[in-house]
């Protein structure tokens, strides 16, 4: 299939981030004197979504906004001292541009501190331009508006756009919405591989199995659904 861009997701796809958010809420609530909010109820939200659950449902004091700006403080810190890139990423994203293909970010996280992570590994060259579910109303990745989004600024078509994605709901939406669909796994975040390789076009434990070659020799089945490109480095 025609690679004519690229949107990848930001935590767990590039960078290895996803215990810092873990702990990132954890450290919130704890700060505020709650129990930890399960990953599972904020890992779909946008990070001002996730601070609104902590104020309007689960009783802490301090506003919305507050602890937008303190938890956006921590992660931007995370994100310089604490959090590694992904074995492989910017080999790949080498490949990607030399092959002229343009790449946007397109991210749950703030803008703000989606260009920290960039800017603290050296990625910020690569990328077109950072999306954000923040940019698109709020409306998390449960729905496509961040990827459509994204598309748009790149100028390319979605059937000829490949998205980059390590969550379930990620993959699903993309897919859904007509794009092309790599689902990346890794052996320690968690994630469940039934939940993700349905939803996917190419399905790989990291970038060292993927390649612009690959991804251009890959025809989709004919089924809505069909079984992914699996992946194998021998």
């Amino acid at each position: 299939m025609k690679v004519a861009g690229a949107i990848f997701d930001c935590d767990g796809t590039l960078v290895d981030s996803m215990s810092m958010w873990v702990d990132a809420f954890g450290w919130l609530c704890a700060r505020h004197g709650i129990e930890a909010v399960p990953q599972e109820r904020v890992e779909s939200l946008s990070l001002r979504d996730g601070c609104a659950l902590l104020h309007d449902e689960l009783g802490v004091r301090a506003s919305t906004d507050e602890l937008y700006e303190e938890i956006c403080a921590h992660v931007r810190d995370a994100y310089e001292h604490e959090v590694a890139l992904m074995p492989g990423a910017r080999a790949f994203l080498d490949e990607l541009a030399a092959a002229g293909v343009p790449m946007v970010l397109a991210s749950s996280t703030p803008v703000r501190e989606l260009r920290s992570a960039l800017a603290a590994h050296g990625l910020t060259g690569y990328f077109k331009d950072v999306v954000s579910t923040e940019d698109v109303g709020g409306r998390d990745k449960e729905f496509p508006d961040v990827y459509l989004e994204a598309a748009r600024r790149l100028g390319t078509p979605r059937e000829a756009t490949w998205v980059f994605e390590d969550a379930p709901f990620g993959v699903r939406t993309a897919r859904r919405a007509g794009f092309c669909v790599v689902g990346l796994m890794n052996d320690h975040d968690g994630r469940r591989e039934e939940d993700v390789r349905p939803w996917c076009d190419v399905f790989a434990h990291g970038f060292a199995e993927l390649s612009v070659p690959l991804l251009r020799d890959y025809e989709r089945p004919a089924a809505a659904h069909g079984a992914p490109l699996r992946v194998l480095v021998v």
